[in-house]
C-alpha cells in the first residue's frame, strides 16, 4: 500500500531524475519532513548547546587578542548571542516548521561573524589582525557540522564571505599583502565547504528515500503475502472458506475462553444428486449452480460471526458459533428454501424438477474433548439420516423439539 499517496514508482522517478536541486516532489518532501525532522531539530539542540559552551571558552582568545574590547566581547557573547542562543534552542524543542529551524541557524552564522568582524575591525591591539582566523571555524561548523539544509546554508555562507571582505581591508596592523590572500582562503574554504554541504544532504536524501523504498516494498509484499494468504484460505469457485480456513476457524473457537463453554452448530450441505445435474447440463452449469447455492448459504448467516465452508465437490459445511441446535435448524430450513425458491431447474433428480439440498444439524460443544474430525463426523451423520428421509429436507426435521433434536458429542474420557 502506497504511504501517504507514495508509491515505489515515485521514488524510482525521483531516484532516476538525481534530485541535483535537494528537493523532492511534495508528497515525498512532506513524508521526509515528518519523518526527520523531529530527529534533525533534537540534533541541532544538541549540537547548538555544546557550540554554544565552547562559543563562551573563545572569550579567552578575545581577552588575549582584543584586550582593548574585553568587556564588548563579553556583552557580545554573554548578553547577546547567549540570550539568543538559549531562545533558538527553546524553539528547537518544539520541532519548528523546516524553514524556521533552517532559517534560525542561517541568521545566527550571519550574526555571529558580523559581531565578531566588527570587534576585530574597531579594535586598537595589534593582535587584532590575528583574531579573524576564527571565522573559519563559524562556516565550517554549520556546514559541515550542523549540515544546515544547503539552499540556507548558502546565502548564510556568501554573505559572511562578504562581510568578511568589506571589513577586512579596514583591520588595524593588517598587511595589505594578506588581504587579498585571506579573503581568497575564506572564499575557497566556503566554496568547500558548500561542496561538502551539498553532498551531504544529497546523500542523506538519498538514503533516506531508499530506506522508504525498501519499507514501501516491505508493506507491499506482507500485503501481497496477506492477499495469497486470505487466497489459500477461499476456495477458488465460490470464494467460501474451505478447510484449512476451517481448521483453523474451528481451532480458534475451541480456545477461545468465551465461547469453551457455550454450544457451536456444524450444518452440513450436499446438493442432492448434483452428478446427475451435470451429467445433463454440464460442468460450467454445475460450476454457476455451486456458486448459487454458496451465496445462499453465506446469505442466511450471521456476517462476521459465522463461516460458510465448501467442503469440497457439491459438499458445504457452516458453523455457527454460540448457538443452541434450534437456531441451527431455522438457518438450515432458511437455506434449503431459500434455494428451492431460486428454482434451478434440474430435470433429471428424482427429488425434485429444481436443485434442492439435504442439510445435517449437529451441535458440539467446545469444552468437549473432541476433535475437528469428530466434530465434522457429528454433522456429516445428520446429513446422512436427511438423505435416509428422502432429500431436500433437514435433520433433526425443522418441527422437531428442540431438545429432543440435539445431536451432541458426549465428553471422552482423556
Amino acid at each position: 500500500m502506497p504511504k501517504s499517496g507514495i508509491t515505489i514508482a515515485d521514488i524510482d522517478e525521483v531516484l532516476a531524475g538525481g534530485f541535483r536541486r535537494l528537493r523532492f516532489p511534495a508528497p515525498i518532501e512532506a513524508r521526509f519532513e515528518a519523518d526527520t525532522g523531529e530527529r534533525r531539530s533534537r540534533f541541532l539542540m544538541v549540537t547548538g548547546a555544546i557550540t554554544l559552551v565552547f562559543f563562551q571558552l573563545f572569550l579567552v582568545r578575545d581577552r588575549l587578542l582584543l584586550g582593548d574590547l574585553f568587556r564588548q566581547a563579553v556583552i557580545f557573547r554573554v548578553g547577546i548571542i547567549t540570550p539568543l542562543a538559549l531562545g533558538m534552542l527553546a524553539v528547537l524543542w518544539h520541532n519548528p516548521r523546516p524553514w524556521i529551524r533552517e532559517s534560525m541557524e542561517a541568521v545566527m552564522t550571519v550574526l555571529i561573524c558580523a559581531g565578531l568582524l566588527y570587534l576585530i575591525m574597531i579594535s586598537d591591539s595589534p593582535l587584532a589582525a590575528h583574531a579573524h582566523y576564527s571565522i573559519i571555524l563559524i562556516l565550517v561548523f554549520p556546514n559541515i557540522v550542523q549540515r544546515i539544509r544547503f539552499w540556507y546554508a548558502m546565502p548564510a555562507s556568501v554573505i559572511t564571505v562578504a562581510l568578511y571582505a568589506a571589513v577586512i581591508p579596514h583591520v588595524k596592523y593588517m598587511p595589505d599583502d594578506v588581504i587579498f590572500g585571506a579573503v581568497l582562503t575564506l572564499a575557497m574554504t566556503t566554496m568547500l565547504c558548500l561542496i561538502t554541504n551539498w553532498k551531504a544532504e544529497h546523500d542523506d536524501r538519498r538514503t533516506y528515500l531508499m530506506s522508504l523504498r525498501e519499507e514501501l516494498l516491505s508493506l507491499q509484499l506482507m500485503n501481497v503475502n496477506q492477499e495469497l494468504s486470505a487466497i489459500s484460505m477461499l476456495d477458488p469457485l465460490t470464494g467460501l472458506a474451505n478447510r484449512r480456513r476451517l481448521e483453523q476457524f474451528v481451532d480458534a473457537l475451541w480456545s477461545a475462553p468465551h465461547l469453551a463453554h457455550r454450544p457451536a452448530v456444524f450444518m452440513m450441505l450436499d446438493i442432492d444428486h448434483f452428478k446427475r445435474f451435470n451429467d445433463r447440463y454440464g460442468h460450467q452449469a454445475g460450476d454457476a449452480c455451486l456458486k448459487m447455492v454458496a451465496e445462499v448459504l453465506q446469505g442466511a448467516l450471521r456476517s462476521g460471526t459465522d463461516l460458510a465452508v465448501r467442503l469440497g465437490g457439491e459438499e458445504f459445511l457452516a458453523v455457527l458459533p454460540d448457538s443452541e441446535m434450534s437456531e441451527g435448524i431455522q438457518v438450515a430450513e432458511r437455506v434449503r428454501k431459500g434455494l428451492e425458491q431460486r428454482s434451478i431447474a434440474h430435470i433429471a433428480s428424482p427429488t425434485a424438477a429444481v436443485v434442492t439440498v439435504s442439510i445435517g444439524v449437529a451441535i458440539v460443544r467446545p469444552d468437549a474433548k473432541i476433535t475437528f474430525t469428530e466434530a465434522i463426523a457429528t454433522a456429516d451423520r445428520a446429513l446422512y439420516s436427511a438423505k435416509q428421509r428422502g432429500r431436500n429436507c433437514i435433520w433433526p426435521p425443522a418441527d422437531s423439539a428442540p431438545g429432543a433434536a440435539e445431536l451432541q458429542m458426549q465428553t471422552r474420557a482423556s
